[in-house]
């Protein structure tokens, strides 16, 4: 009886295990799966800023909101998002109160009922608040320094209260006596009184100026293989002179200018009473002055190059510099040394001197030469460099099949203006070189004739963080004398190629013979502009067009088709300068004389 019972409760324990779920009802299936898969509540946000009193200002409180900074990361909650508001408006007022705006007001409504939320912040700046009075006074130890004017500081009364101007102010005006004896100097309050009566603010600063101090002898210190009395002789310096911060600082660049080292530091000193004289010590670290390098180019028009350089940049302690470099290329084959003799008799003047074996072999001619130079050059104005020198020139030169022996002295007389950031990839600044050359033969072949080349490039940054820099070159070569065919081939001006006119082979943009071989001119006109655009920090892409001509005339006459090539250019930027590489096309090809594109690899800008 029992087992009966037991098999009997069994099977109703099934059967409800079975009916009981048809029996509940569709819709309270439907709700617990509603309710296991509802969505978190979206905080995602919009933020509108109404009532800045100016454009810069608004930038200012975009940049400033850390509702903004922090747009990607969705909060948590409503709560968290007035939190963020909340931080935003202490955050708006600080940078009201720092463009003059003392009197501001700043509130903001969240409409949580949109998607996204709509955060509003209403300004009310009020008025701009100006400077009326600005002081300058010292602390009771001090003995009548000078006291810096306010135009020196920046400062005019009426001005708006901002504080970047009074704070950069208080900085200047520590500066202004580190330079006239003072090299201690330092602010010893600054009070700032606003008053919302008058919406005006007056400020006044103390300043402890020290001692006042003379400098005394110079001591070097950290030398290895630079020669001590060559550092002295470029320092030119003059014990007992007013402590002035300026003079050690271009004291200090013009050490590192020479190349020689790593770093010149000014060494503590120790304290010194009122009207002392206190030495100078700087410390040295030397860079090593032994350097080789090798490079590598490619042009479709002149085939593959290497270069390699040899440099000592002290060989004999006094910072001379002695360079070898070996060009071997498919055209052109040519070692040069050079040597540099720095601040040669007077400061600022170099000697220098050069000897170069050449082998050039082109469509226009064929060259065998060894040329030699000794000149002098110095700084002027700071971005100015002028030359002079004397140079023999012997080469053997197959023009045409026609081989001549020339012998030549020039007269180079050169200028260079400067005022780039970089040498391979300049952003901004201009370059201008210009080079007049007087030639006198030397033997029955060779004529007398003047040369002059003038060629300049300027460099414009349009976008901020230089994504994009405008660029412009021009380039005019003039010669006086005889005829074209009789000055030596190598002499005269050609165009086109990698260095010039992209797109053309080299040499080839000018007259050309009955093999459409050039035989180059008496003058030339080059024209060039790039845009140099960043499209990440290593990668950036050059849209480019450049023209030209070469004329038989002394000066050009635009006899001949002014001849245009484009293209576009790739650069990967390293270290050492942008890796470039440049595919060109002629925009007036002319049959059986141009390729459909010219392609050019090297390292550093076109120009």
């Amino acid at each position: 009886m029992y087992l009966c019972r037991f098999k009997n409760y069994v099977l109703w324990t099934l059967l409800l295990a079975v009916v009981m779920p048809l029996a509940v009802p569709p819709a309270a299936h439907a709700a617990e799966s509603d309710v296991s898969t509802t969505a978190a509540p979206d905080f995602s946000y919009d933020v509108t800023i109404n009532g800045a009193p100016s454009d810069e200002i608004d930038d200012l409180l975009e940049q400033s909101s850390r509702l903004e900074q922090l747009a990607d990361k969705t909060p948590a909650s409503l709560a968290a998002l007035r939190r963020r508001a909340d931080e935003d408006v202490e955050g708006f007022k600080k940078v009201l109160r720092s463009e003059g705006y003392y009197a501001n007001e700043v509130a903001f409504k969240i409409d949580d009922k949109q998607s996204p939320v709509a955060i509003t912040f209403n300004i009310a700046p009020g008025p701009l608040f100006r400077i009326t009075k600005f002081e300058i006074g010292f602390t009771e130890r001090a003995d009548n320094p000078p006291v810096p004017t306010l135009e020196d500081l920046g400062i005019e009364i009426g001005m708006p209260a901002r504080s970047e101007p009074v704070v950069s102010a208080q900085s200047q005006a520590v500066v202004e006596l580190t330079n006239r004896g003072y090299p201690d100097a330092r602010v010893e309050k600054q009070d700032a009184v606003v008053d919302f009566a008058t919406d005006a603010m007056e400020v006044t600063i103390t300043l402890d100026p020290g001692p006042r101090l003379y400098m005394g002898e110079l001591n070097l210190e950290g030398l290895k293989t630079v020669e001590a009395e060559y550092v002295r002789r470029l320092a030119a310096w003059e014990p007992g002179k007013l402590y002035d911060v300026r003079i050690l600082d271009e004291l200090r660049r013009r050490y590192l200018r020479t190349g020689l080292f790593d770093t010149v530091r000014l060494k503590p000193r120790q304290a010194a009473p009122n009207d002392s004289t206190v030495p100078i010590t700087l410390q040295f670290e030397e860079r090593d002055h032994r350097s080789i390098g090798l490079g590598a180019s490619f042009s479709t028009s002149e085939g593959f190059g290497t270069q390699y350089y040899w440099e000592n940049r002290n060989m004999f302690g006094s910072g001379e510099k002695l360079r070898t470099d070996l060009t071997i290329a498919e055209i052109r084959r040519e070692l040069k040394v050079t040597y540099v003799k720095p601040n040669f008799i007077k400061l600022d003047h170099n000697l220098n001197a050069s000897f170069d074996l050449k082998q050039e072999n082109t469509e226009a001619y064929d060259e065998d030469s060894a040329t030699a130079f000794v000149g002098i050059d110095r700084r002027w104005r700071k971005k100015w460099v002028v030359g002079a020198g004397v140079s023999l020139e012997y080469a053997v030169i197959d023009d045409s099949g026609v081989e001549e022996s020339y012998a030549l002295a020039g007269l180079p007389l050169t200028a260079r203006y400067d005022s780039t950031d970089d040498l391979l990839d300049p952003t901004k600044g201009r370059r201008f070189n210009a080079e007049l050359v007087p030639y006198l033969g030397l033997n029955d072949v060779s004529p007398d004739f003047l040369r002059l080349e003038l060629d300049g490039s300027t460099y414009y940054s349009v976008i901020d963080e230089d994504r994009l820099i405008l660029a412009a070159r021009a380039k005019m070569g003039l010669m006086a004398g005889d005829s074209a065919s009789a000055i030596p081939a190598t002499k005269r001006f050609y165009a086109g190629g990698g260095g010039s006119v992209r797109g053309y082979q080299y040499q080839t943009v000018g007259p050309l013979d009955a093999n459409n071989d050039p035989i180059g001119g008496r003058s030339l006109l080059e024209v060039g502009f790039e845009a140099r655009v960043r499209i990440t920090d290593s990668i950036g892409i050059v849209p480019f067009i450049e023209g030209g001509n070469v004329y038989e005339s002394m000066a050009p006459d635009f006899s001949g088709e002014f001849l245009w090539g484009a293209g576009l250019g790739f650069r990967y930027y390293t270290a050492i300068g942008p890796i470039r590489l440049d595919v060109a096309v002629p925009l007036n090809k002319r049959p059986n004389v141009d390729d459909s594109y010219q392609i050019y690899i090297s390292i550093g800008q076109a120009f």
